[in-house]
C-alpha cells in the first residue's frame, strides 16, 4: 500500500473486495470466502496472515479473552498490526475486540457481510467495511448468498 494508516488499509481492502464475487454460497462458505479473500489481499501487500489469534487484554478488558479472526503483520517488521473481524451479524463482542485491538495500537477493520445496516455506533478507531451480500431462500429452505462486484462499501 502506498498510503499509511487506518483509512488507507480500509480503502485498499474495499477496493480488493469490490473485485470479488460469488453465487449461491452457504453462510459458512461466505465466511470462509471472505476470510480467504482478505488473506489473499494481505499476502499480496506483504503481510503474514494469522487466523484465530488470541487478543492480549487491555486494562479495560482483563476479564474476557477474545480471538481475532485475522491478524496481519508486515513481513518487513515495520508498521502496525492489522486486526480484522469477519461477521455476518452485528456482534457487539466483535466490535469490542476491535476497539481493544485499537487500544493496543493495531489498525482495526470490521468486515461485515449483510444487506442490513449496523445498529451499533462505530468508534473512530475502527473502520467498518460492509459487503452487501444478497440472500435468497431455495425451495428446500436453504439460505444462499451472492456477492456482485462493486458491492462493498
Amino acid at each position: 500500500m502506498t498510503e499509511s494508516g487506518l483509512d488507507a488499509a480500509a480503502r485498499s481492502l474495499r477496493a480488493w473486495l469490490n473485485e470479488q464475487q460469488f453465487t449461491d454460497l452457504s453462510s459458512a462458505e461466505v465466511t470462509a470466502f471472505f476470510t480467504g479473500s482478505v488473506a489473499d489481499w494481505a499476502t499480496g501487500h506483504g503481510y503474514v496472515v494469522r487466523r484465530e489469534v488470541p487478543l492480549l487484554s487491555t486494562a479495560r478488558q482483563q476479564y474476557r479473552l477474545g480471538y481475532l479472526d485475522l491478524q496481519l503483520r508486515h513481513r518487513s517488521g515495520r508498521g502496525r498490526l492489522i486486526s480484522i473481524e469477519v461477521d455476518r451479524g452485528t456482534k457487539r463482542w466483535s466490535l469490542e475486540k476491535l476497539v481493544q485491538a485499537a487500544e493496543l495500537g493495531h489498525l482495526a477493520l470490521w468486515l461485515r457481510w449483510s444487506p442490513d445496516l449496523v445498529a451499533l455506533p462505530i468508534p473512530p478507531t475502527v473502520r467498518l467495511i460492509r459487503a452487501h451480500v444478497l440472500r435468497r431462500t431455495t425451495l428446500t429452505r436453504a439460505k444462499r448468498h451472492s456477492l456482485q462486484p462493486d458491492n462493498c462499501g
